[in-house]
């Protein structure tokens, strides 16, 4: 996330799902894999795609018209990375478009993963994680000041979250499932607090990084002001 000096900015998010492919093969679907000469390396403008994302309101829409999506999928090198960019007037847009990524994420990966043509890979949609961490956290954008902390009577009941328990059988049987924050300033910060928080020498760089073992070993460790 890169903040310009009156508060507009880009997010990029890139996200690496390289290992549901070695994890579809390991499920015993090699073969159908091996038969896919999918390989993709692209850019698509995001206002050609709006209207095939289901349940979209229309301030999201008007927010995706504005996003690109990066798409590199090769099915022999087992290669799955997208990466997202959307511009943002204001911090008030950037939960939105959290939100807004995860249901192009969730679109993608259905027509990329089983149904986009009869060479896509059938990896089965219940194999996705479907968890989602940010769910158990509120961060606050005010003046100054970015805060993260996490909700203490959701997390309570984290172990009734179906989908955040299969993520973390997933990362113990060796699928990692990390995340690194990087907030791009336009002034040094002037105090920066958090257990994985980490300063560029200049003081204009944050980086945070967490995990799924992080987030039932010590939530803590992923909140930061």
């Amino acid at each position: 996330i890169s903040f310009n000096e009156d508060g507009s900015g880009t997010m990029v998010t890139t996200t690496d799902m390289s290992g549901l492919i070695a994890l579809a093969k390991m499920s015993g679907q090699g073969k159908d894999m091996e038969k896919a000469d999918k390989a993709i390396d692209t850019t698509i403008s995001l206002d050609k795609m709006v209207d095939s994302i289901p349940e979209l309101s229309l301030e999201e829409k008007a927010l995706a018209k504005k996003g690109n999506l990066g798409l590199n999928l090769d099915m022999g090198e087992e290669k799955l990375v997208t990466k997202l960019h959307f511009p943002f007037a204001n911090a008030g847009e950037i939960r939105k478009l959290e939100e807004l990524s995860s249901k192009v994420m969730h679109e993608t990966m259905k027509k990329q993963m089983g149904q986009g043509g009869e060479n896509a890979p059938p990896i089965p949609a219940d194999e996705m994680p479907k968890g989602s961490m940010e769910e158990y956290f509120t961060t606050t954008y005010s003046k100054g000041v970015i805060e993260k902390k996490h909700i203490a009577e959701k997390y309570d009941s984290v172990g009734n979250d179906k989908g955040m328990q299969a993520m973390k059988e997933m990362a113990g049987e060796g699928m990692p499932m990390n995340t690194t924050l990087i907030f791009n300033l336009p002034r040094p910060v002037k105090k920066a607090e958090g257990k994985n928080v980490k300063l560029s020498e200049d003081k204009k760089k944050v980086t945070i990084l967490s995990s799924v073992d992080d987030f039932f070993d010590d939530v803590t460790k992923l909140e930061f002001r």
